[in-house]
């Protein structure tokens, strides 16, 4: 899935179906990469991810310092053991998504979906279906699984930095059928009200910091810049919203959290108690994650911290 921005580009336009022609050396090499990784087995790619994201884990590096930081502050785990653990969750998902194929093949006994039903109903609804969801578990597995079981998916994102690593993530979504709209897209607002009109489901990565029009609300407790902008939109179509979440519970296992949110909130109540979900599941499952991510580096003041500034900021909370 992809994060909530409010402009992008549809799968299939003109930029997705323009060949992607690779100008430098090191793009060429991660191509090849991940084509020669998406080949390997599941529970090999798994185990490689996980090791060498716990190695990362354990190296002097900023991400890792601002992830054992906010694990102390909002969870009170201040363990290197536990940010290793974090980086290595992280970096398996990765080489997992890459091919998801195995995951979606045996899907029976691999993701347990106890809500299913109601979702089922929901979608019986005349009423269009807004998903928020959150890197959890394994985010694109989330959405692969939701296709697989007949849901026409949209999601709302931005578009990776580098254009091999777009290339990479376009063809990963391309594979198990979903539709994304980037935000280099300037129909995408009108994109995202005919999907909803169309009763194609939309979902959305709202748990980082990111420049969209958001809305402050707490998080752990503390003010964090959560994405509004598909609440508005959802709330005109008289959408229902459920937060959606995915965490792995054991090896090649995973679980789905499914659960409606009462439509009749203003954005921000609707969106406080996402994030209070989330932080819920987050304590049961404190590895599966983002830490490294400067949630909170935007200030209700308007500030927003550098990353200096912020670690400064979360070693005074912990004092």
């Amino acid at each position: 899935m992809a994060d909530a921005s409010l402009s992008d580009t549809p799968t299939g336009t003109t930029e997705a179906t323009q060949p992607f022609k690779p100008r430098h050396l090191g793009d060429r090499l991660m191509l090849v990469s991940v084509r020669v990784l998406a080949a390997l087995p599941l529970s090999l790619r798994g185990a490689l991810g996980y090791l060498l994201g716990f190695i990362v884990g354990l190296l002097p590096l900023r991400e890792a310092r601002i992830a054992r930081l906010q694990l102390a502050v909002f969870l009170g785990r201040d363990s290197r053991i536990l940010v290793a653990r974090t980086f290595g969750n992280a970096c398996r998902t990765l080489l997992e998504s890459l091919n998801l194929k195995p995951l979606l093949a045996s899907e029976s006994h691999r993701i347990s979906a106890p809500q299913w039903e109601k979702v089922e109903s929901w979608l019986n609804d005349s009423r269009p279906l807004v998903a928020l969801t959150a890197h959890t578990g394994n985010w694109d597995l989330l959405a692969a699984y939701t296709i697989s079981r007949g849901v026409p998916l949209t999601t709302v994102g931005r578009e990776a930095r580098n254009p091999a690593a777009q290339e990479i993530l376009r063809s990963i979504r391309d594979g198990y059928g979903i539709e994304t709209i980037w935000r280099s897209d300037r129909s995408g607002v009108k994109r995202l009200l005919g999907c909803m009109r169309d009763r194609r489901t939309v979902a959305a990565l709202i748990d980082q910091d990111t420049h969209v029009e958001s809305a402050y609300v707490p998080f752990f407790g503390e003010p964090a810049r959560t994405p509004s902008a598909l609440i508005g939109l959802g709330q005109k179509c008289n959408a229902r919203f459920v937060s959606a979440f995915m965490f792995r519970t054991g090896r090649g296992r995973f679980e789905t959290f499914i659960e409606e949110l009462d439509s009749s909130l203003s954005p921000e109540e609707l969106l406080t108690e996402y994030n209070r979900r989330l932080a819920e599941l987050l304590r049961r499952f404190p590895t599966q994650w983002v830490w490294f991510h400067k949630r909170w580096r935007s200030r209700p003041s308007g500030e927003t911290l550098r990353s200096r500034e912020y670690l400064r900021w979360l070693r005074e909370k912990i004092r």
